[in-house]
């Protein structure tokens, strides 16, 4: 397999990740650690987070399809 293909397909993945995981869980595993309260993702980080996953797997489509 060509490179782009593969690099593609960890875009795709990592982007269906970003959608499939809860916004809630990337925070705890990333973000957490960092305040005190710990009372949840801000709703920005939500909407980025969303939009990066879209993103990403769109990327991946792309880059993947492309090069067949």
């Amino acid at each position: 397999m060509k490179q782009e293909v593969i690099a593609g397909m960890i875009l795709c993945a990592m982007g269906l990740a970003m959608l499939l995981i809860s916004p809630n869980a990337w925070w705890k595993a990333a973000e957490k650690w960092k305040t005190e309260g710990g009372s949840g993702p801000a709703r920005s980080y939500t909407v980025v987070l969303r939009v990066l996953g879209i993103a990403f797997a769109g990327a991946g489509i792309v880059l993947a399809l492309s090069n067949l």
